[in-house]
């Protein structure tokens, strides 16, 4: 037998073995992925195109992450500031019948029920999205307010020996309203500097900035805090000032309403240009998405014809070599 013409043949057919194979992944690959595996060799080298486009895809793909953070951010703050109205007006309307029913049981149950709100209205204060706070400021991994039973444990002692609506009234001013007031220095956990602005497109930033230290927040528990406090038996209030006290509260609530709905109105506004911008970006990265395809997408039906025809290829190849490898000398006899 000729040694070297079966080496040589053995050597013809793995080189043809391993071009075929290496041509099949490719197409795989192209298949798989719809856009060719060597674009440098489809463009002849000249790929500046292609890479300002991939770069502008990776920048558009950043913005999408950050609009979907900034939407679901602004529509957990907007639910919250809806529960935190409907709650405070809810409660209103409960307090100012105090002057209807003055018993003390009534006083009483009107109390609680502002304590519960006044839970409520800290809870939502302390909501958080992804694990982080969302009304704490720059410290987003803080809570934005203490808790119900530290809070009213605070103001009891702010309020310790007054007797009157009045004096009451200018205690719970001065701890929730004063510069260094008892709300700034243990009330409030959250940073006083607001959170860093989200970039959302190509110069375009949004500023989720509403924080737990907000004026509105601020008048909403001083009311709901004066309602549930009016029966408290370490103040031990007459009860012709406790009944003041859950009226004014009563009142003063509705009066807040006004101050809830800008805020809701300032961060609806900022809910729909992020919507806007999504839009916008999404319309821009389809363009650029499109534009690559043309660029070095493959045309899937000729890359199925090409597969077909090498697998054809390397069947008939494997079947060549398993006849070469099976002759013999006996063969020939």
């Amino acid at each position: 037998m000729d040694t070297v013409g079966d080496l040589a043949r053995s050597l013809v057919l793995g080189t043809h073995h391993t071009r075929l194979n290496r041509a099949l992944d490719q197409l795989g690959v192209e298949i798989a992925t719809g856009f060719l595996s060597d674009p440098a060799r489809h463009l002849q080298g000249d790929v500046t195109g292609l890479v300002a486009l991939d770069r502008d895809l990776s920048r558009l793909e950043a913005f999408r992450v950050s609009t979907t953070e900034a939407a679901a951010r602004s529509a957990t703050m907007q639910t919250t500031l809806e529960e935190l109205q409907g709650r405070a007006e809810l409660l209103s309307q409960v307090l100012l019948s105090a002057e209807l029913t003055p018993t003390q049981e009534m006083r009483e149950t009107f109390s609680e029920e502002a304590r519960n709100a006044m839970g409520q209205l800290l809870a939502g204060l302390n909501r958080t999205i992804g694990g982080r706070f969302l009304f704490s400021g720059t410290a987003n991994d803080t809570p934005a307010v203490e808790g119900t039973a530290d809070m009213l444990d605070d103001l009891r002692l702010a309020l310790s020996g007054q007797s009157t609506a009045a004096d009451i009234g200018a205690a719970l001013d001065t701890w929730f309203d004063s510069a260094g007031g008892g709300f700034e220095t243990t009330g409030y956990l959250g940073a006083t500097q607001d959170a860093s602005p989200i970039r959302i497109g190509s110069g375009e930033s949004v500023s989720l900035d509403i924080r737990g230290d907000n004026p509105v927040f601020r008048a909403l528990l001083k009311s709901v805090a004066k309602a549930a406090l009016a029966t408290d038996d370490t103040l031990a209030l007459a009860p012709e000032v406790q009944t003041e006290l859950l009226s004014q509260a009563g009142r003063e609530l509705l009066g807040h309403q006004q101050g809830i709905v800008e805020l809701r109105a300032g961060l609806g506004a900022k809910e729909a240009r992020i919507a806007e911008i999504t839009t916008r970006n999404a319309a821009e990265r389809s363009a650029l998405s499109m534009m690559r395809v043309d660029l070095v997408g493959t045309d899937n039906f000729e890359a199925a014809t090409r597969y077909e025809t090498i697998r054809a290829q390397l069947e008939s190849l494997y079947a060549i070599t398993a006849r070469s490898s099976q002759l013999s000398l006996v063969d020939f006899l």
